[in-house]
This record gives C-alpha cells, sequence and structure tokens, in this order.
C-alpha cells in the first residue's frame, strides 16, 4: 500500500464518522485534554460534549475533528495506537523540533499531515 493510499484510507475512514465518534475516537487516542488543546478549544469539557452528541461541533471544529482523525489513522498504520499521543507529543525533526500537537493547533495542518507520513514511510 502506497502513502497516498494510506492517507486517502484514513481520511476516508474519518469523514464517514459522525462528530460524536470522531471525537470520541480522538479522545481515547489523544485524550480529552490534548484533543481540546488541538482544536483551540479552552474548555476540554466541550469535547466530551461533542463526543456524547450533546452539542454538535461548528463546522470548522468539525473539519479539524477529520484532519485530526486522518493524521491519528494514518499514524497507525505505521505504529502501535498506544504510541500515537507520544508521536503528537514528542519533537519532530520535520517540524523543526516542534511538538506535531502544537503545530496543529497553530492551524498548519498539512505540515503535520506530512509529518506523519514520512514518519509513516521511514517505518
Amino acid at each position: 500500500m502506497t502513502v497516498q493510499e494510506v492517507l486517502e484510507g484514513a481520511h476516508h475512514s474519518a469523514a464517514e464518522l459522525s462528530a460524536g465518534e470522531l471525537t470520541a475516537e480522538l479522545q481515547a487516542v489523544l485524550g480529552q485534554k490534548l484533543v481540546a488543546f488541538a482544536l483551540g478549544d479552552r474548555h476540554p469539557k466541550t469535547i466530551g460534549r461533542y463526543a456524547r452528541g450533546e452539542r454538535p461541533p461548528d463546522d470548522q471544529t468539525h473539519r479539524r475533528l477529520v484532519d485530526l482523525r486522518t493524521i491519528v489513522g494514518v499514524l497507525e498504520t505505521g505504529m502501535r495506537r498506544q504510541a500515537v499521543k507520544s508521536w503528537m507529543l514528542g519533537a519532530n525533526p520535520h517540524l523543526r523540533s516542534r511538538a506535531p500537537i502544537e503545530v496543529f493547533h497553530d492551524g498548519r495542518t498539512s505540515d503535520v499531515m506530512r509529518a506523519a507520513q514520512q514518519f509513516v514511510v521511514a517505518r
């Protein structure tokens, strides 16, 4: 499978999920606080409300949830699910030694996506 096929599969899988399912999966991998940070939400409990279907995210937040789940999906093809959080928190040489979650938080989603793809290719 090519890295492009991995990316397309991860995106397709993420895009098919409801906001609640996306958020619940991301919480399971990254934790509520980290998902909130990635999305720029100051209130981690909001993430739980999305996951339980109590409150729908706005369109921009939903797109970012899909993007974040796509990145996690790409990473899961090259590592154990438990290691994804460590990758997101660690200094990354492809991101000028910044943590991918910080770069995603700053809105540079494509940079994190590229770093995830490079990681998978290198494995």
